[in-house]
């Protein structure tokens, strides 16, 4: 027997199945991850024809039998998605690489409101940001910090001094954060500029980035800095195919 369920949901990513159909990977927000085969959505009769793109948001009414793999789509409404422009192609590359980290950082079926949240209040607030790269590090980090994999970075873990204004080292391994006294010889140690935006995003989030703008230094030092706690704290974590052309498409410039 099936539930009816309606809820809202971000499409992290899509392929063919079959003649007509598409499976289409979501985040809902109060089902968690969820896998939904849209029967005939590539037949021109169908209702859920051209309705199923990667990075809607969307309220969607599905069929949900928790021991099945696949639940059944059944309606889907478009709510709304970000709209790049044709000269903005690095934004529409942080954008994909937003809902590949997003589709890797989450787990299947585990429902978490606040994952939900931040990739929708990443859609929306992309467009704005100052520099659309602050903005993605700051989802990085909030999606590391919902899986416990991200530090406090206040006072140096190991003398317990007060960070604020300084630079400081950080383990991505152990997630130990230790001013430039206590370092240890597996942590990255940042410089100051870094440290100081690594702290805002930490402590205020979207907010603490959507003024901010970097410099290429700082975009490297906090780059690596995060490739580097996903690959520890993400199990089969690789650079997002999204994130590599984002990444040509700026050394190009």
């Amino acid at each position: 027997m099936s539930d009816i369920i309606k809820d809202r949901a971000v499409v992290l990513k899509t392929h063919p199945y079959g003649e007509s159909s598409v499976i289409a990977v979501a985040l809902t927000r109060s089902h968690g991850k969820v896998r939904f085969l849209a029967k005939g959505a590539r037949n021109s009769k169908s209702a859920l024809q051209g309705s199923l793109m990667t990075g809607i948001v969307a309220e969607v009414v599905f069929y949900l039998r928790p021991e099945r793999g696949l639940q059944l789509l059944k309606e889907i409404e478009t709510l709304g998605t970000y709209e790049a422009g044709h000269d903005d192609l690095e934004r529409l590359c942080l954008f994909q690489a937003a809902l590949e980290i997003v589709d890797r950082s989450v787990i299947e079926s585990e429902s978490d409101e606040r994952s939900f949240d931040a990739i929708e209040s990443f859609i929306r607030l992309l467009p704005s940001a100052a520099d659309p790269w602050a903005l993605f590090y700051a989802l990085e980090i909030g999606m590391l910090k919902l899986s416990g994999s991200f530090p406090a970075t206040a006072s140096c873990e190991r003398c317990r001094r007060a960070l604020e204004n300084e630079a400081f080292s950080m383990d991505a391994s152990s997630g130990l954060v230790s001013c430039p006294a206590c370092g240890s010889a597996g942590a990255r140690t940042l410089t100051r500029g870094a440290s100081a935006l690594v702290a805002r995003m930490n402590r205020l989030g979207f907010e603490g980035a959507l003024d901010v703008k970097l410099s290429r230094g700082e975009r490297k030092e906090i780059g690596e800095l995060m490739h580097h706690f996903f690959v520890n704290h993400v199990e089969g974590y690789r650079l997002p195919h999204a994130l590599r052309l984002c990444k040509e498409e700026v050394s190009g410039q």
